[in-house]
């Protein structure tokens, strides 16, 4: 072999390995789609926009199809993986859908006759609102649940492995920085496929005139290698801590214990313990999960039951709902949930109590108790409030619903005694506006109105409340007049620095004997 015909061969060697390990990642932090990869097809119809994401852009007066492509050599690997973000800012219709075609043997999907592809929102679905795997114009399989969130935001991947089979992965919540894929569907190529060497990637839009701007596309990887995940290899006190508990499920229901991860590390989940607690010492440890990650600043949940939390409960996040055949127990008035590594060192510790819930509930039974903020100290007992009614009384893997972003909590305000006659005779003549806050920074309102809806007293304007205090009201009005006898609403208005604002009201009556 000539030293010619020698470098030949080594390119041609390099190159093969090139493409056998081709790697594909597009996610338009250049600003552009014409270049790196290239893309064509109906090119005035699609821009990048400020958050660096292809969207449609088409002023259209009627139903229309818009298409993008690129092309790529196709991976020489046991398995084919495609990855790619994908959003409808809209309610999904039969008229508004996407195809995003895995491979194609033309740069036009109209007239295709060679791909694998999937329908995003199958227009020939029962709901309408569906994922399906097409290839060459035949539906392989239907995969994931109806789709009716808005706006929707999706990350799929899709594994081809051994050019016969076919996975579909799915993270339908986007809450992380990570996609979280969960399981959707799986099946088989038509059988004698002919996987092509070279083809294109794109999507076509289906979109009618008011939906001409929904359509965003982002984040693409073909046969992407990704950096293996920060491991956290010390943990410390704190690092990980208990979010939310349900100690008195329903009957025949399951306790649950929610986790956050306040650090900026991915936390194996078989590294931490929960711990039975006899008073005095660790008794017992039980394993969280036997496998699957804690993401920074994410949620995960264990339970005896996984079933019954995820029929009661709004799961969010069900790969991040773990079963597991034992836990301590935790009674129903009062209890311990700990923490610990495998070593027993313990990262956090809740003492809870069946008072820390709200005293409007008449029966606690089935809701949970939330940390309002993971930077309060966990057994801060402001720092826990019952899960509200509009979430379903429990957040099992999502954001709390009692999280900081509330100014208080109404067990933060107490009026007392709600039946009260200034007589002067030392005994209820005062009615008391007792506070406690988590938030100290907030200035306050606080008035009172008749039952006819005047006001008739300023208790406080402007006032910095701090920690604790009591504000009292005598029955007089602003003029220092004794009010009538009767029903009037003690109206609080706390507000912070940002201008966030929260009302609180409570009903007394006034008794003159």
């Amino acid at each position: 072999m000539t030293l010619r015909s020698a470098h030949i061969a080594l390119l041609f060697f390099v190159l093969l390995s090139l493409t056998a390990h081709a790697q594909v990642w597009e996610d338009f932090s250049d600003g552009d789609f014409t270049h790196n990869p290239t893309w064509t097809g109906d090119t005035a119809d699609f821009r990048v926009n400020s958050n660096n994401q292809l969207q449609l852009f088409s002023g259209v007066s009627e139903v229309s199809l818009s298409q993008l492509l690129f092309h790529f050599a196709m991976p020489r690997t046991d398995t084919i993986s495609w990855e790619f973000w994908i959003k409808f800012g809209y309610s999904p219709s039969v008229n508004n859908m996407a195809m995003v075609a895995l491979y194609s043997n033309i740069d036009d999907l109209l007239y295709s006759s060679q791909y694998l592809a999937l329908a995003i929102l199958d227009r020939y679905s029962d709901s309408h609102k569906r994922i399906a795997l097409y290839q060459d114009r035949e539906r392989l399989f239907f995969c994931g649940n109806s789709l009716t969130r808005t706006p929707l935001s999706l990350r799929m991947k899709v594994l081809l492995i051994n050019k016969s089979t076919v996975e579909v992965w799915g993270d339908t919540v986007c809450s992380g920085i990570v996609p979280h894929y969960v399981f959707l569907g799986g099946g088989q190529l038509i059988e004698g496929t002919s996987i092509p060497d070279s083809a294109f990637f794109g999507w076509c839009c289906m979109y009618t005139p008011s939906r001409g701007d929904r359509f965003y596309l982002d984040d693409i990887g073909i046969n992407r290698t990704l950096p293996p995940l920060p491991v956290v290899y010390s943990l410390h006190p704190g690092d990980v801590v208990v979010n939310e508990v349900l100690f008195n499920p329903t009957t025949g229901g399951a306790d649950y214990v929610e986790i956050y991860n306040r650090t900026d590390s991915v936390i194996p989940l078989n590294d931490l313990r929960l711990a039975r607690f006899d008073g005095e010492s660790v008794s017992r440890l039980y394993p969280f999960a036997n496998e699957g990650v804690l993401m920074p600043h994410d949620y995960a949940v264990v339970t005896t039951d996984r079933q019954f939390v995820a029929s009661n409960y709004t799961v969010q996040q069900p790969s991040k709902l773990f079963e597991v055949s034992a836990m301590p127990s935790y009674p129903d008035a009062a209890g311990t949930v700990m923490l610990t590594k495998p070593d027993t060192a313990v990262l956090d510790r809740f003492d809870y109590s069946a008072s820390m819930h709200s005293n409007l509930l008449n029966d606690v039974e089935g809701v949970a108790l939330e940390r309002r903020s993971p930077d309060a100290a966990t057994n801060d007992a402001n720092n826990w409030y019952s899960a509200s009614s509009l979430s379903g009384f429990g957040t099992p893997t999502a954001k709390n619903s009692q999280s900081h972003e509330f100014l208080f909590v109404d067990n933060d305000f107490t009026v007392e005694p709600t039946l009260f006659s200034p007589d002067g005779d030392g005994y209820n003549d005062l009615t008391n506006i007792a506070y406690s806050l988590n938030n100290c920074d907030l200035s306050c309102d606080i008035t009172v109105f008749d039952a006819h809806g005047r006001l008739v007293r300023h208790l406080t304007r402007a006032a910095l409340l701090g920690c604790e205090g009591v504000v009292a009201w005598d029955g007089t009005d602003d003029a220092g007049s004794r009010c009538a006898r009767g029903n009037y609403m003690i109206v609080v208005d706390a507000y912070n620095a940002a201008g966030r604002r929260q009302q609180l009201r409570r009903r007394v009556s006034l008794v003159i004997n």
